[in-house]
């Protein structure tokens, strides 16, 4: 798979529905799917075929309101992950799931979708 092609442009994830795909929310979007893990900025910007600078301009500020938490350092790259005892990230993961079970009331949604989600379009294509 090509770098940036889960989480490019063209992805339908529920948090990008809600709140547009502004580059805030397309780094949320990476870390909210991946909550245990550890990205480095390259990583972050490679996943999402973001460029650098913008990374470097919006990754702060994400910080600052307690989202994503830089967790340690290797070398002289810093990993991040999302900062899960936050009441925004659990706000969020709330709202995710009332929105799933509201608007995609169908028959074998099943609770690991819901909890990830994931919206029948991209159910699709993960089964594919």
């Amino acid at each position: 798979m090509q770098p940036g092609a889960m989480y490019g442009k063209d992805r339908h994830s529920v948090i990008l529905r809600l709140f547009g795909k502004s580059p805030e929310t397309r780094i949320i979007d990476l870390f909210l799917d991946n909550p245990l893990f550890e990205f480095t900025r390259n990583e972050i910007v490679d996943s999402l075929g973001m460029a650098k600078s913008t990374l470097f301009r919006v990754l702060p500020g994400l910080e600052d309101v307690g989202l994503i938490e830089e967790t340690r350092k290797i070398g002289k790259a810093s990993l991040y992950r999302l900062n899960g005892e936050s009441p925004v990230v659990k706000n969020l993961r709330t709202t995710i799931r009332a929105y799933i079970s509201e608007t995609y009331k169908e028959p074998g949604l099943g609770d690991e979708m819901v909890e990830e989600g994931i919206v029948p379009e991209e159910r699709k294509l993960i089964q594919a």
